[in-house]
């Protein structure tokens, strides 16, 4: 559950952000809410990580196999580095659980920043931050598509939210 505090700092804040809500003309498994991931995880012996961002509010847009695309609009795009951070659902097998480790590409603008993998004995640092220079988005649009690779069938992968701070200790003294 999102505290009081980080509704409003979130919404009061110019902050670049991708919340993903269920919206009409999406199907109906582009998204999935914690009990439903728990559910499923559970089923698959895998334990399930909660919403772990900056936004909690437990529901995620799924990837599909074919990838998935969203645009964060930086206005006032400055001079200095800036810090895209995207919130990812993350599973973990259960002991004993058959587990084949799992990797999503992701790309900003177009350009391959990140490669995540899900393996059985480490985690993944979630959530993810990648530091974007100036040049990488000169029109202030940050683009941002996320690739799984080609073993994974179904939908694995799913992001809680995205974000974009202009320094790194902004989340750490959230």
């Amino acid at each position: 559950m999102v505290s009081q505090t980080e509704t409003e700092l979130a919404s009061k804040s110019a902050i670049p952000k991708q919340v993903f809500e269920r919206e009409e003309g999406q199907l109906p498994e582009d998204f999935a809410t914690y009990p439903e991931l728990e559910t499923w995880a559970i089923y698959q012996s895998y334990s399930l990580d909660p919403d772990s961002g900056w936004i909690q509010d437990s529901i995620c847009h799924m990837v599909p196999e074919t990838g998935f695309k969203f645009l964060l609009q930086k206005k006032n795009a400055g001079k200095g580095t800036v810090y895209l951070y995207l919130d990812l659902v993350q599973f973990r097998p259960l002991p004993k659980t058959r587990f084949k480790p799992k990797k999503l590409n992701v790309f900003v603008n177009g350009r391959k920043k990140a490669v995540v993998y899900s393996e059985r004995s480490k985690p993944f640092p979630n959530p993810l931050e990648i530091a974007l220079e100036p040049s990488e988005y000169p029109d202030g649009k940050i683009e941002v598509e996320l690739i799984p690779s080609q073993n994974v069938r179904g939908r694995f992968w799913g992001i809680w939210d995205a974000y974009v701070l202009e320094s790194q200790e902004s989340i750490e003294n959230r």
